[in-house]
């Protein structure tokens, strides 16, 4: 009997030390790192930026903090070095960290599901992470170089009521935008008798999408450049309608200082 004894003893002394031990290690353990982010999805346009703030707690001392990122569920391994981007924070020895997180919205990411991971590691080898997730959708810029623009209408909205304006010769007229700002017109099969007088150059798009402009030189005088500016109506990937007021007093009657015409381009692919 007293052997019994001596032996549970030994069992429950055994299993009080281990449960002892156990506890002291959990408690001796910082807990792990804690992300916060100051935004956890954000959504934009292409060009414009991306500004979140990471803020880290790290009980156990910071050792690493990486992104990786994600486009459709799949790790990107352009990005960083071999998929990762490692940040370089300062060894200071405190518990509180926070990074400031840049990036751009891309053209190639449009409709996409992107996400960073931001992973941090203590020096216990303990880890937290928070996901980012980026929503891109195509500005108007980005559409209106994607795309041809092939001239549907030209309605002269001055008269009541409004007139097509356009003529059978410019309804095979196209306008093709360059990323890099330039432009072209291809006149088509049907050429008017003024077609080619002048040469478009350059075209831009306001921050707001409001406003478009494009300028063109005179053939036989290249220093003289002239600036039309549109007023932006209505833009997506299938259509562009924008208006312009112009000055054709030096016509006479009916025509006045401010005639309002109406412009709409149906896109197409661009080749």
């Amino acid at each position: 009997m007293k052997k019994i004894s001596s032996f549970l003893f030994s069992c429950l002394a055994l299993v009080a030390m281990t449960f002892w031990t156990s506890c002291s290690d959990d408690e001796s353990t910082p807990d792990a790192p804690v992300l916060t982010l100051s935004k956890e999805e954000v959504s934009g346009k292409t060009g414009q930026p991306v500004e979140v703030t990471v803020s880290i707690k790290v009980p156990g001392g910071l050792k690493a903090l990486r992104i990786t990122k994600q486009v459709n569920l799949q790790n990107d391994n352009t990005y960083g070095t071999n998929g990762v981007q490692t940040v370089q924070l300062p060894s200071t020895g405190q518990t509180d960290y926070t990074y400031n997180f840049t990036y751009t919205h891309a053209p190639g990411e449009v409709d996409k599901l992107v996400g960073f991971t931001f992973r941090a590691e203590d020096n216990n080898g303990k880890v937290g992470e928070k996901v980012l997730t980026v929503n891109t959708t195509a500005s108007g810029e980005q559409i209106l170089y994607t795309y041809r623009w092939n001239l549907k209408s030209k309605m002269h909205t001055t008269p009541n009521p409004d007139v097509e304006d356009i003529e059978d010769c410019e309804t095979d007229d196209s306008f093709v935008y360059n990323e890099n700002g330039t432009m072209a017109v291809n006149y088509g099969t049907k050429p008017c008798t003024f077609d080619g007088f002048n040469t478009y150059s350059t075209w831009s798009l306001s921050d707001d999408e409001k406003t478009f402009t494009q300028t063109y030189a005179s053939v036989f005088d290249p220093t003289q450049v002239t600036t039309e500016t549109y007023t932006v109506k209505s833009l997506t990937k299938d259509r562009l309608v924008m208006e312009i007021t112009l000055d054709l007093s030096v016509f006479g009657p009916p025509y006045t200082d401010k005639e309002t015409f109406v412009y709409t381009f149906d896109a197409s692919p661009k080749q």
